[in-house]
């Protein structure tokens, strides 16, 4: 019976839930444990109206006044293979590593301005992390370059010489720290909640989101999000 296939995935999701938070069966209903996740994960936000719905159709296929529980109805092939799917995600979210792995391009705070223009000449690279004595100093990006331009030009001219990546990165306005970082666990829920200034409660959106073992500035970087990597999310994501 698919009531059986549905049941098997609701009781997936719920016990996967229930872990997560660290309560047993006998503590609050689902549509509560539903609420509790969403406070703390990003996937279970993204579905909680899904996953509320499917609580209330088991109510529904489940007559519980009877023991043992008697099924008293079956759902429609399509609606099983939708709580099936979610129950995947929901229990193993896609997530940003390896999802997001590339080459990172780092600069110097000190590094001749030459070295990144030579870069987005050759690899088409637009953002490039920099770093000052260890530490992130922030993203130079076109846009930074193309600001710094327009503002030698306002000033007389275009002197490369001596010109530092540091002092391209002084144009931007919000001096290169639009980037969050992120460990390689995170999910592509966490990045794309990333990128909403809502969410953040930023003045502005986040230009990359930099990914590391454990979210840590002094990490390798391992990975980087754009806002327009997300616009084809992975199989599954709906």
């Amino acid at each position: 019976m698919t009531a059986e296939r549905f049941l098997r995935a609701y009781n997936r999701i719920d016990d996967h839930l229930r872990s997560l938070l660290d309560i047993d069966r006998s503590r609050f209903g689902f549509a509560s444990v539903v609420d509790q996740a969403a406070k703390r994960y990003s996937v279970v936000r993204r579905y909680a109206d899904d996953l509320k719905e499917f609580g209330a159709l088991r109510n529904a296929i489940v007559h519980d006044r009877e023991f043992p529980a008697r099924i008293i109805a079956d759902p429609r092939p399509e609606v099983v293979e939708a709580i099936e799917r979610l129950a995947d995600i929901i229990i193993d979210p896609p997530r940003v590593y390896p999802l997001f792995q590339r080459e990172v391009r780092r600069l110097g705070w000190d590094d001749p301005i030459q070295k990144p223009l030579r870069w987005i000449r050759k690899y088409h690279y637009t953002q490039f992390p920099v770093f000052r004595d260890r530490r992130f100093a922030g993203l130079l990006t076109s846009r930074c370059v193309a600001q710094w331009l327009a503002d030698s030009v306002q000033n007389g001219g275009i002197d490369f010489g001596g010109v530092t990546v540091g002092d391209v990165l002084r144009h931007d306005e919000y001096g290169g720290r639009r980037v969050a970082f992120v460990a390689r666990d995170a999910t592509w829920y966490d990045a794309v909640e990333l990128f909403s200034p809502a969410r953040g409660k930023r003045s502005a959106s986040l230009e990359a989101i930099l990914i590391t073992e454990s979210g840590r500035e002094d990490e390798e970087l391992l990975g980087i999000i754009t806002p327009r990597d997300l616009l084809n999310p992975p199989a599954g994501v709906s």
